[in-house]
């Protein structure tokens, strides 16, 4: 007996003392505790896409503040592991570029849903503008991208991205650069993607123009851009969209597919009936 206590007490002893150090270890890392106990709430989970509302200069909703959300990828059965700015402190979440936005997993579903057809991003040099967290980035990579650029132009938003691109273990396909839009910013990626992808980026008009510049000089020839955007309250999507592309058009982009029943009927089987009414109620995808 005073042998089995011996052993029940040396085992408790060793245990704790792991346990200590597994603690100490996860406490210095670069990722915080608090990102691997959080639990999504089910409004969040599957990489959901729900409901916004309107902030002083911006938007928010539930799952932003999350420190992660998780994604799947239907075409290759890949996990995606995405930290927001919550998980990195200093105030950081909420803000515009350190959260997944709706526009984000759109994008990402819909490169999703185009690779279970055939392979277009395999091989091909992805450059995402506007990163944020770098979501569709890391789709690009587990998509087959032969190599990714995560673009944006807020060091905060950059470095946030880097750890996402670390999180998912694509160091060696994805890396990240900060980016200012605009002829003589961009001029140091000419020709450097086969595709760039983007979302949410033309709410601005001021932005417009560099914005055309950037994709028009990134892009290699017969480049293509895969854009997502979608509605928020108080934006037009069709003015915003049909806008964005007169100003393309002046920058030698071709529109190769303008909005049809087939391309609205495609985005909307990405959706959940309520991610329908979600989208549906502030204006609608492009």
């Amino acid at each position: 007996n005073d042998l089995t206590l011996y052993d029940d007490h040396r085992r408790t002893f060793l245990s704790n003392i792991l346990l200590q150090s597994i603690n100490s270890v996860l406490s210095t890392a670069f990722y915080p505790l608090s990102v691997f106990a959080e639990e999504e709430p089910i409004e969040c989970k599957n990489g959901a896409i729900i409901s916004e509302s309107a902030v002083p200069g911006a938007y928010q909703q539930l799952c932003m503040d999350l420190p992660e959300r998780r994604f799947s990828l239907k075409s290759t059965g890949d996990q995606l592991y995405i930290y927001q700015g919550a998980s990195l402190g200093d105030g950081m979440a909420g803000r515009t570029g350190v959260a997944v936005w709706n526009s984000g997993i759109l994008l990402t579903r819909f490169l999703d849903s185009l690779s279970v057809e055939s392979p277009l991003l395999r091989g091909k040099a992805v450059l995402e503008l506007g990163c944020g967290a770098a979501l569709a980035s890391v789709a690009s990579a587990k998509l087959g991208a032969e190599s990714v650029i995560a673009t944006d132009a807020n060091p905060e938003v950059i470095r946030l991205a880097q750890r996402n691109i670390e999180r998912n273990g694509i160091q060696t396909i994805a890396k990240t650069a900060e980016l200012h839009w605009g002829l003589m910013d961009a001029a140091e990626y000419a020709a450097a993607a086969d595709v760039v992808i983007g979302s949410d980026l033309t709410y601005n008009s001021g932005s417009w123009l560099a914005l055309a510049e950037t994709m028009s000089i990134i892009l290699k020839p017969g480049g293509l851009v895969i854009y997502v955007t979608l509605g928020h309250s108080g934006f037009n999507t069709e003015g915003e969209v049909g806008g964005f592309l007169s100003t393309v058009a002046s920058k030698d982009l071709r529109l190769l597919t303008k909005e049809s029943i087939e391309w609205t009927v495609r985005l909307k089987t990405l959706l959940s009936p309520n991610e329908k009414i979600v989208i549906d109620a502030n204006g609608g995808a492009r």
